[in-house]
């Protein structure tokens, strides 16, 4: 019997949007050079530290990461930002977070649910934890995702927007970094394929019974669903506490599952994994 190890790996490819599309900000003048900004950023398979202040201050101050990652439909995910601190001019001033993903690739962050994380007067110096869903109704293929880190209202400053509209009355909006993600859709045939499971599905194919082997679960809540061909959901399998030491079973001739081609999917935290079972007589 194989097995797998359960946090989903998915490696990302590269490739770059075009830039011009989307809104880069005129030249601002940092007021200093330890003017806050993003000094890490994690996501998937996205891990890039970085200044606070990366490019010149003549320069638009967008900085266009080669970083990628790839994002699935349904799927919460969790970004852990770190940012800095002004400590000789605004040691008490927090900073406000915002993450926006083009989500319907039409080149601009302003669409209903496009702001995928907010966090308001963080302290500096940390790492902040934001999570997002991302829907169900995301394009798929290759869009962007736009973070910053700006100055809180204590140092006079307002509310992040992705595109500095309205302008900052200090003429100031923090450090931007931009990233490519890849949004797919987990139950295609094409991502279950190119996905690192933490499932075993067996006999297979089967003409009823199935017998489901998890790996790294223990004594954690896992959601074992059932998928058709098109991605609809068709049965949930299991819900509960699991011991990788049983495996699971199932009958799916009790369910009235007809023959054909399915996924099942284990659920386990911010982890998916996918395995393709075939139903036969």
């Amino acid at each position: 019997m194989r097995t797998f190890t359960l946090c989903l790996s998915i490696t990302a490819l590269m490739t770059t949007t075009a830039n011009a599309q989307y809104c880069m900000l005129p030249g601002r003048t940092a007021y200093a050079s330890v003017q806050p900004g993003i000094t890490n950023f994690k996501l998937g398979t996205i891990n890039r530290t970085s200044g606070n202040i990366e490019q010149p201050l003549s320069q638009p101050p967008v900085v266009v990461t080669t970083d990628s990652t790839t994002l699935m439909r349904g799927q919460t995910y969790t970004v852990y930002l770190s940012h800095s601190e002004d400590v000789a001019n605004f040691p008490d001033v927090g900073n406000n977070i915002r993450v926006w993903i083009d989500y319907n690739k039409d080149f601009d962050f302003l669409d209903a649910g496009e702001t995928v994380a907010t966090h308001d007067n963080e302290a500096p110096g940390t790492t902040d934890t934001l999570t997002f869903t991302v829907p169900m109704t995301a394009s798929l293929g290759y869009t962007r995702l736009r973070a910053t880190a700006k100055m809180g209202q204590g140092g006079g400053h307002t509310i992040p927007t992705s595109c500095d509209v309205p302008a900052d009355p200090l003429d100031y909006h923090g450090e931007m970094e931009d990233y490519t993600v890849r949004i797919a859709d987990p139950t295609s045939v094409g991502e279950v394929n190119n996905n690192t499971a933490a499932i075993a599905v067996y006999p297979n194919p089967t003409s009823g019974i199935i017998n489901i082997s998890l790996t790294g679960t223990d004594n954690t809540t896992v959601i074992v669903s059932l998928y058709d061909i098109t991605g609809k959901e068709v049965a949930v399998l299991f819900n509960g506490k699991n011991n990788a030491q049983t495996p699971l079973s199932f009958d799916l001739n009790d369910m009235g599952i007809s023959n054909g081609v399915y996924y099942v999917k284990a659920d386990c935290g911010t982890a998916s994994g996918y395995q393709k079972v075939v139903k036969v007589d």
